[in-house]
């Protein structure tokens, strides 16, 4: 069974958000180019799995192309033949007591809304783990995800009454996914993350209804901006201001409606929770079709964490709910008093001073050409990679879940076949080093599944470029990184693994790589790619 879902995931990962969804067959060919992708030669193909294939997947490349509600229904059914559950057999009821946080009192607050005229329904705030996901048929691409970045996500129960299937639910109808009611709010209560380089908060559309179509247009767009560790109100950092943001008691009310935020901020303070801990996450019904039936649009709440200074506390995070997390729909509807689009925090400070680091780079560029033969070479051309949800909205683009507390860059593909004499050299700024971000990091990606499964950061790239440049006082803000088949025991070298499944980029696949540097002090938001030095990459063939 496990091998047929990593297959299935594999093989279903362009249909549903990179192919089109109509019925057809496909040709042999196309079938084995699936299989290639995850199985490597290792998995058996089952007849169910060729048969579904062969109804639904019409197409293997291209973009990003739209999901039918049919396909939707047709996964939904998937999952419920595999017994997934989001839930994961853990028991909603014994994370109540984790929002006695503060002075407050989750029976009180639940009391509180229900007195109010809301239905309360338990969600949780769980481990997403991406690659298990993709493996298992539940998730179709890994999105881009941060190979740094664990995650967390909403997994919420469908609202009462509500009929249309949402997206990658199972068959308890829970789902990472969801539609709300434009008077529906999310509550989570419970503690933020334990100190860390970097923690966030954040909702997302991820599919926009095309009504001309009938069908819906992958964009995972954030709505804008997020609820950081600068900008959280938490028992440790009041009202946003300057303290401790990390394991500390916090309050999150997710709501598209300014009277349901006021209703719910009351029930909060009847229970005995501080104001000085709670944070409202707007979005906005201007650029978001809010509702519960199947032409309304999909949302899903993300929390990112990198680089926890206590690894075993770090665990203990991802592994356990930190939190209760409900769902809560006025059992009335009443005038709306809808949020307006969010006013966005401004990237950049007009500091281009990465620049005069220009020469440098160049020095170094040649320093590599020289050590590894420049006949043998071949130079990438690094770009912009990722743009933002307000972008995404309005072309209908993809964007693989952005946050603008960072900035991305991304390589033109590349194959990395199985020789040592194959190989890339990545090399550039250290951006945290010159002091433009807090972290920054590249991640090897494979081009199908959009799966980052190699990282290296700021931290482990300080110091690889003096070898390069022994006379250069520059050299401290540089690096040079090696990413091999084999690294065979090289100090500054990252091996790329080829599974399984999703944990890996299989031989002679596209493959790319991908840049972030994270929150620019001076602006608590990513710095802007116009005064940031492009990492780049080099490409070595025997």
């Amino acid at each position: 069974m496990v091998k047929y879902k990593i297959l299935i995931a594999s093989l279903l990962l362009t249909a549903l958000l990179v192919g089109p969804v109509i019925a057809a067959d496909i040709n042999s060919s196309d079938m084995d180019k699936y299989i290639q992708i995850i199985k490597h030669g290792n998995s058996t193909v089952r007849e169910e799995t060729i048969s579904f294939l062969k109804e639904y997947i019409t197409d293997i490349t291209g973009g990003d192309k739209p999901l039918s509600p049919l396909m939707i229904e047709k996964h939904h059914n998937y999952l419920a033949s595999i017994n997934f559950s989001w839930l994961d057999n853990e028991s909603l009821g014994e994370q109540l007591d984790k929002g006695n946080i503060a002075g407050g009192e989750v029976s009180k607050l639940k009391a509180a809304l229900n007195k109010d005229g809301f239905t309360v329904q338990q969600g949780m705030l769980k481990n997403i783990k991406i690659f298990d996901l993709v493996n298992q048929g539940v998730l179709f691409t890994a999105q881009a995800n941060n190979p740094s970045t664990p995650y967390k996500g909403f997994i919420l129960p469908r609202a009462p009454e509500q009929t249309s299937i949402n997206a990658f639910s199972d068959p308890a109808n829970f789902s990472v996914t969801y539609r709300l009611r434009p008077d529906e709010a999310v509550i989570f209560v419970g503690r933020t993350p334990p100190s860390c380089k970097y923690f966030s908060y954040q909702s997302f559309l991820v599919l926009k209804y095309d009504p001309e179509q009938n069908v819906f247009r992958k964009i995972f767009a954030n709505m804008g901006d997020t609820i950081n560790k600068y900008y959280i109100k938490t028992g440790g950092a009041p009202n946003a201001t300057q303290g401790n943001p990390f394991d500390q008691p916090v309050v999150i009310i997710v709501t598209a409606d300014n009277g349901t935020a006021n209703r719910v901020l009351e029930a909060v303070q009847s229970a005995g929770y501080p104001d000085d801990i709670v944070n409202i996450e707007p979005l906005s019904s201007q650029i978001a079709k809010m509702g519960l039936e199947e032409g309304s649009d999909t949302f899903m709440f993300l929390n990112r964490m990198a680089f926890f200074e206590d690894e075993a506390a770090g665990n203990n995070y991802m592994s356990n709910a930190p939190g209760v997390v409900f769902r809560l729909t006025p059992n009335n509807t009443s005038s709306l008093d809808p949020y307006p689009v969010p006013e966005l925090r401004v990237r950049g400070t007009g500091n281009a001073s990465e620049m005069q680091l220009l020469g440098a780079v160049s020095e170094l560029r040649r320093a590599i050409l020289d050590k590894y033969n420049s006949s043998n070479a071949t130079e990438l051309t690094t770009s912009l990679w990722l743009t933002e949800g307000y972008d995404a909205l309005q072309r209908n683009i993809n964007v693989y879940g952005p946050t603008r507390d960072t900035s991305y860059l991304n390589t033109t593909p590349f194959v990395l076949g199985n020789n040592s004499s194959d190989f890339l050299i990545v090399y550039g700024v250290n951006h945290a080093a010159w002091g433009k971000a807090i972290y920054c990091n590249f991640g090897v990606y494979g081009m199908s599944l959009k799966n980052g499964v190699v990282a290296v950061d700021d931290t482990k790239l300080r110091g690889t470029a003096e070898e390069y440049l022994p006379n250069n006082p520059l050299a401290k803000y540089l690096y040079v990184w090696k990413v091999s088949r084999h690294c065979d025991g090289e100090k500054y070298c990252s091996k790329v693994p080829t599974g399984p499944g999703a944990y890996g980029i299989g031989f002679d696949k596209e493959a790319f790589v991908g840049f972030r540097a994270y929150i620019e002090n001076q602006t608590k938001v990513g710095p802007s790619n116009t005064e940031m030095v492009y990492d780049k990459v080099i490409k070595i063939s025997a």
